[in-house]
């Protein structure tokens, strides 16, 4: 692998839970890939030399937060220029690889999101790598520091090194890898409820946590 381009689907341009993952495959790798925020990249997909660097690369690493079983829009947006500007091309195309994470502590909740992902590779007529589908990803952020040590978030750090492996080598699977980490899920559900508390105390809206103005009412 010669070029990798990764691509941060997340909304937010700082302390995403999708860069703590993108900054361990780059400690991973032998080569230093290039790297783009999809927020700014929005404003930049049609500009010819980052779609130049896009769909020249050997690899290509889509990492982003699931939102409603889906990608963010943002990410939409850029498949799709994607899309239409490799229609015009005529040349090799890179491997896709995917990282899907979410709030949920089943890791399988993003089988759809990387499906999209997927489809869109194989509909544009790119290699499919494969995706990893990782559950829990704020209590992995949280962990982050200690994900390289024996602990509730090992087994996604060995994920992600099984993925940078597969990436150097351009390796492709047949089917996603789903991974959650190794912590009960009744302690991941009073961790996050009590967060929300927390957070709620903090600026003083602890009554309004369990409001439901969208309710119906009779």
């Amino acid at each position: 692998m010669n070029k990798m381009v990764i691509i941060n689907g997340s909304p937010k341009t700082v302390g995403s839970t999708s860069s703590i993952f993108i900054d361990e495959i780059k400690r991973l790798l032998d080569i230093t890939p290039i790297v783009y925020q999809s927020t700014q990249l929005i404003l930049d997909v049609e500009n010819s030399k980052v779609m130049s660097n896009i769909l020249e690369a050997d690899v290509l690493l889509f990492v982003f937060p699931l939102y409603v079983d889906c990608i963010p829009v943002s990410l939409i947006k850029i498949l799709t220029t994607i899309e239409q500007e490799a229609m015009k091309a005529n040349e090799k195309f890179p491997i896709v690889y995917a990282i899907s994470n979410c709030g949920f502590i089943e890791a399988k909740d993003n089988h759809l999101a990387l499906d999209i992902v997927k489809n869109f590779a194989t509909s544009v007529g790119m290699l499919w790598g494969y995706g990893i589908g990782i559950g829990g990803g704020g209590f992995v952020a949280s962990q982050s520091k200690n994900m390289r040590k024996s602990g509730p978030v090992s087994n996604v750090y060995a994920a992600l090194v099984e993925l940078a492996s597969a990436m150097k080598n351009q390796h492709m699977k047949n089917q996603h890898v789903f991974v959650t980490p190794k912590i009960p899920r009744f302690m991941y559900k009073f961790g996050g409820n009590l967060g929300w508390y927390l957070m709620g105390r903090k600026y003083g809206t602890v009554r309004s946590l369990k409001t439901r103005p969208h309710a119906y009412k009779k």
